[in-house]
C-alpha cells in the first residue's frame, strides 16, 4: 500500500514528511524536484509538492478577440510564460501516482488550496479527485499534522473546490474579455495597439479610487476660525478650546475672541471618567495587514507573504482568514510556555502562566476553515528570520499575549471653563492601569495628556485668547490598508486575493502612491469611459452579487456550472454593448493615454484570482521585449513619433529608441536601475526629462548624454 501526499510547496512537503515520518524520511528526487519518502503506520508513504498551481486556463484554440468563452485548464507553463518551472513537478507527481494506490491532498485548506489539489489530481496525476482523501490543518506543527493524519477528511472539500474554479473561470471570461475589449477600443480609435485590461473585481475596485479621487479634485475648501484660551497653573500652560469647533463667520468669531477676553475666566465643571480598555481581538487576515500597514508601513501584499513565510516555517497558524476566534481546543499555556523561552516576551508570558484560568478576548468573525492568526509555541532559530519577518511575528506574538491580559484603565478629565458666558474645553487622559498595554503599548498609541487637579468655581488665570483661521481639508486618500478594508466593507474580492488586485492596479498604471494612493489620468479615463458607456463593468452591486454567488456554492447552496452560466450570460449582455459603444470607449481613453504613459504588460487580466504560484524563480521571469516596450516617454524630436522604453534582445539592457524604427534611428541611453517615470517636459535638443525613482528617491534627468545639467 503506497501513499501519495501532495503538498502546495516544496518546504511545506518537508515540514509534512519530518511530522509525519517514523524516523527520518529519506529524500529523493525525480529530475529538479524532491520528494520525500518514508513509513507510517505499516505504510509506505510518499511527499511530493506541486508549487502552487500548476494548472490554469487557456483558450483552446488561440484567439485575439472578444468575446471567447470556450477554455480548458491546460499546464501553467502552457499558459503564461516564465513558468517551465513548474513542467518538472507536473512531470514529478505524474510518475509518482503511478506507484501509488491511495492519494491525501494536504494543499493550504482553503478555495485556492482545494484548486491546486483538484486539479493536480486530474490533469497531473490522473486520478478522480472524488477518490482522494484530505488533511486538514492550520498550522504546520508536528502535533497539528498529526491530527490532521489521524482525523482524514474522507474527500476533498468539493465545496471549496467547486467555488474555487468558478472564481477562476468568472474572472478568466470578466478580466481577459473585458481587457481585450479595452484594447480592442483604442486600436479602433487610433490604429495603435495599446494593451489595456480590468477585470470583474480591478474595476469596482479603481472606480471607488476614482470616486475619491474626484471628491478630492472638486473639493473647495471653505475659510472658517478655531478659538483657542491659553491659561496658565503651577507655572506651567495649556490650551483650551472654544466649545465650537468650527466658526464659520470671521465677525462672530471676532466678537467672541472679544467677549470672552473681558472675563473673569472659571472653572464651571471638571468631567473625570474612568473606561475600561479591553485588548484588541485576534487578528484575522485584514486587521493584520492594517496593523502591520500602521506599524511598519507595510503594504498589504507584503504583510499577507510574510505572513505566509512564517506559516510556512511553522511559527504561526494561517494567514488567509476572516476569523477572529482561536481554536477551542488550542493549548494555550503550552505555547506560552515555549515563548517564555524568549527573553522578549518571558515576563508576559510568566505572568499569564501564573493565572489559573487562561480566557482569550475574541471577536465576532468566523471562518469556517481557519481559525484566527496565532503564534504556534514553534520558536525561529537564531538569525532565522529576516528584520521584516521579524516585526511581524513580534506583532503576532505581543497581539496574542494581549488576549489573556487585563483590560487597561484610562482617565478622561474635561475641565469646562467659562469665560464672560463662553466656555472653553480643557482635555486630557492618561493610563491609570496599563494591563494589555505592558505587552501590546508599542503598537498602540494612546495620547498622554496629563493635567493638573482643578476645582469647580476656581479662578483661571488667562494668558491670550484668540482666533486662528483654517480652511477645510478634502477627504484623505487611501492607504493601500484602507482600500482593503473598503474592499471588505464592499464585499468584494476575497481575503486572499484583495492585495494582488491592489498590486496590479499599480501595475496598470491606474494608481500611484504607496502611503496615500492617487488615481492616475489613466486610471481616472478607463473608470469615466466605462462609467458613461457601460456601467455594470465597474459595478460594486454586481461584484458582490457574484462573490455571494461563490459563498452559495461553496456552502452547496448553488452550483458551479449554473453561476458560471449565469455569469457568462450576464457578460455576453456587456459585452455586445461595449462593442456597439467601442469607437466613443476608445477615443475617450484615447484622450489620456496619448498625453500619458501606460504600464503594458501581456497579462490574461485575471485581477480577482489569488496568486499562488511557487516560490521559484520562474515565477519572477522578466516580461517579453513585446510586453514592455511601450512606456511613452515623449515625442521624437526628429520624426515626431513616440520616444518609448526598448530593451536589447541579447543583453536585456534597457534604452529609449524611437518607435518609427527603422525608418528613424533616434535613441538614447538611459540608467539600468529604477522606475523611469515620464515627466512632459524637455530639455537640449528636444530630448525629453524623464523622472528616475530608486531605492525611495526620486531625480530628473536629460536623455541626452551631452547635457550639461545631467542630473537635474
Amino acid at each position: 500500500m503506497v501513499t501519495l501526499i501532495i503538498a502546495e510547496k516544496p518546504n511545506v512537503a518537508r515540514k509534512i514528511a519530518y511530522a509525519l515520518a517514523e524516523g527520518k524520511p529519506v529524500r529523493k528526487t525525480i529530475g529538479k524536484v524532491s520528494y520525500y519518502e518514508f513509513t507510517r503506520d505499516g505504510k509506505k508513504v510518499i511527499v511530493a509538492p506541486a508549487v502552487g498551481h500548476l494548472f490554469s486556463l487557456a483558450p483552446k484554440t488561440k484567439t485575439y478577440g472578444y468575446p471567447v468563452f470556450d477554455i480548458e485548464w491546460v499546464p501553467v507553463y502552457v499558459a503564461e510564460k516564465g513558468k517551465s518551472y513548474a513542467k518538472d513537478y507536473i512531470k514529478a507527481l505524474a510518475t509518482l501516482a503511478k506507484k501509488a494506490d491511495e492519494f491525501i491532498v494536504a494543499c493550504d485548506y482553503d478555495t485556492e488550496g482545494e484548486v491546486i489539489g483538484y486539479t493536480a489530481l486530474k490533469y497531473a496525476c490522473g486520478v478522480d479527485p472524488s477518490k482522494a482523501k484530505r488533511m486538514k490543518f492550520s498550522a504546520l506543527t508536528k502535533k497539528d499534522l498529526l491530527k490532521a493524519w489521524y482525523n482524514l477528511e474522507p474527500t476533498i472539500n468539493f465545496g471549496m473546490a467547486d467555488a474555487g474554479i468558478a472564481r477562476h473561470v468568472l474572472d478568466w471570461y470578466w478580466g481577459v474579455n473585458l481587457s481585450r475589449a479595452l484594447t480592442s477600443a483604442i486600436k479602433r480609435a487610433s490604429g495603435k495597439w495599446m494593451v489595456l485590461s480590468t477585470g470583474r473585481v480591478q474595476g469596482p475596485t479603481l472606480k471607488f479610487l476614482v470616486e475619491r479621487e474626484k471628491e478630492i479634485q472638486n473639493f473647495k475648501p471653505k475659510p472658517y476660525w478655531v478659538i483657542k484660551m491659553i491659561l496658565e497653573k503651577n507655572n506651567s500652560q495649556y490650551t483650551a478650546t472654544y466649545e465650537k469647533d468650527k466658526i464659520w463667520d470671521e465677525e462672530e468669531a471676532k466678537r467672541i475672541v472679544s467677549e470672552a477676553k473681558k472675563g473673569p475666566a472659571f472653572v464651571e465643571k471638571v468631567e473625570v471618567k474612568q473606561q475600561k480598555r479591553n485588548p484588541p481581538v485576534p487578528f484575522d487576515l485584514g486587521t493584520l495587514q492594517r496593523e502591520a500597514y500602521s506599524a511598519f508601513g507595510y503594504s498589504p501584499k507584503k504583510t499577507l507573504e510574510l505572513a505566509q513565510r512564517l506559516y510556512e516555517r511553522g511559527l504561526s497558524s494561517y494567514p488567509r482568514t476572516s476569523s477572529q476566534k482561536l481554536p477551542k481546543n488550542l493549548n494555550f499555556r503550552s505555547i506560552l510556555q515555549n515563548l517564555a523561552k524568549l527573553p522578549e516576551y518571558k515576563p508576559f508570558a510568566h505572568e499569564l502562566l501564573g493565572k489559573g484560568t487562561l480566557k482569550p478576548v475574541e471577536g465576532k468573525k468566523e471562518d469556517p476553515a481557519h481559525p484566527a492568526i496565532y503564534p504556534t509555541g514553534e520558536l525561529p532559530k537564531p538569525g532565522e528570520l529576516t528584520k521584516d519577518e521579524q516585526n511581524l511575528y513580534d506583532l503576532i506574538v505581543r497581539r496574542f499575549l494581549a488576549l489573556f491580559m487585563e483590560p487597561a484603565v484610562r482617565e478622561s478629565m474635561r475641565v469646562i471653563i467659562n469665560s464672560n458666558g463662553h466656555r472653553f474645553i480643557l482635555s486630557g487622559a492618561r493610563t491609570l492601569k496599563e494591563g494589555w498595554l505592558k505587552v501590546y503599548g508599542k503598537y498602540v498609541k494612546f495620547d498622554e495628556v496629563i493635567l493638573p487637579q482643578f476645582k469647580e468655581g476656581e479662578p483661571v488665570k488667562v494668558i491670550q485668547i484668540k482666533r486662528e483661521k483654517k480652511k477645510t481639508k478634502p477627504p484623505a486618500r487611501y492607504s493601500p490598508a484602507a482600500v482593503i478594508k473598503k474592499m471588505e466593507d464592499l464585499g468584494i474580492g476575497t481575503k486572499a486575493t484583495r492585495a494582488q488586485i491592489l498590486e496590479t492596479l499599480y501595475q496598470r498604471g491606474y494608481i500611484e502612491g504607496k502611503k496615500k494612493i492617487k488615481v492616475t489620468p489613466l486610471g481616472m479615463r478607463v473608470v469615466e469611459a466605462l462609467e458613461k458607456n457601460v456601467p455594470d463593468i465597474v459595478s460594486v452591486e454586481l461584484t458582490r452579487a457574484f462573490e455571494e454567488k461563490m459563498e452559495e456554492i461553496m456552502a452547496g447552496k448553488a452550483k458551479r456550472d449554473e453561476v458560471i452560466e449565469e455569469s457568462k450570460e450576464q457578460l455576453i449582455k456587456i459585452l455586445k454593448v461595449f462593442k456597439e459603444k467601442e469607437l466613443d470607449i476608445g477615443k475617450m481613453l484615447l484622450e489620456t493615454t496619448s498625453k500619458d504613459s501606460v504600464k503594458v504588460e501581456k497579462s490574461s487580466g485575471l485581477s480577482g484570482t489569488s496568486s499562488r504560484s511557487g516560490a521559484s524563480k520562474g515565477e519572477n521571469a522578466k516580461p517579453s521585449e513585446s510586453s514592455r516596450k511601450r512606456l511613452v516617454l515623449g515625442k521624437c524630436p526628429k520624426c515626431g513619433g513616440d520616444l518609448v522604453l526598448k530593451y536589447n534582445r541579447k543583453t536585456g539592457k534597457r534604452f529609449v529608441g524611437c518607435s518609427n524604427w527603422p525608418k528613424c534611428n533616434v535613441t538614447y541611453p538611459i540608467l539600468q536601475r529604477g522606475e523611469v517615470i515620464p515627466t512632459g517636459k524637455t530639455c537640449c535638443n528636444g530630448a525629453p526629462v524623464v523622472k528616475i525613482r530608486e531605492k525611495g528617491r526620486e531625480y530628473e534627468i536629460c536623455l541626452d548624454m551631452n547635457c550639461k545639467e545631467w542630473k537635474r
